[in-house]
């Protein structure tokens, strides 16, 4: 940035708690209001982009200082706007742990034998998908991934490859139409890993 580049500063009225941005014709108009900066007009940056980090540094090193009531307005606003982070962490935190209850609640009363999502590992094992699904996987369902699997570990095997994971969804109960072929659904996922897989 030129010394007769515009510069602009970014800045908090310490006893309103608004956020400004200050403009300056050029460094130099900055550096003289920053060395008799305005009795509780706290400097919070630069707000103009560009700026040599030697540059930068010359700015704050000319801000005359806080005086012991600017800090302590300073400290109650720094501290009025964590505590306001803080109750709107909580209020989230809150509405989604009862979003999480109704949609369990809702789970608990739904079709038991609708489409289950299942996560496969081959070091942690199988799962529900759905963190919020309570239930079990059946031993039908637990075979059809694990076939998935198998035939997916045959197109691989050539490339020297196997799967390591996978996540697929399968119907756990009865399988519409009863055919058991179509117990996996279409557009399951798998990653590979260099090797073949043990087979025995």
């Amino acid at each position: 940035m030129a010394d007769n580049d515009k510069l602009a500063l970014r800045l908090r009225n310490l006893q309103t708690g608004e956020l400004l941005v200050g403009e300056f014709a050029d460094r130099a108009a900055a550096l003289a209001w920053l060395r008799t900066r305005p009795r509780f007009m706290e400097v919070i940056g630069v707000a103009s982009s560009g700026l040599h980090e030697d540059d930068e540094l010359g700015l704050r090193e000319a801000v005359r200082p806080l005086d012991a009531d600017e800090r302590e307005m300073a400290h109650a606003l720094d501290e009025a706007r964590l505590q306001a982070l803080r109750e709107q962490i909580a209020r989230e935190q809150e509405q989604f742990e009862a979003d999480v209850a109704a949609e369990r609640a809702a789970m608990a009363d739904a079709d038991p034998d609708r489409p289950m999502m299942i996560s496969w590992d081959e070091r942690e094992g199988m799962a529900v998908a759905d963190p919020i699904d309570p239930r079990e996987i059946t031993d039908a369902a637990r075979k059809a991934v694990l076939a998935w699997v198998a035939e997916r570990n045959t197109w691989v095997h050539g490339r020297r490859q196997h799967v390591a994971r996978a996540t697929v969804t399968v119907w756990p109960g009865p399988v519409p139409g009863g055919d058991e072929s179509e117990r996996c659904h279409p557009g399951g996922q798998f990653e590979v890993e260099p090797g073949v897989a043990d087979r025995s």
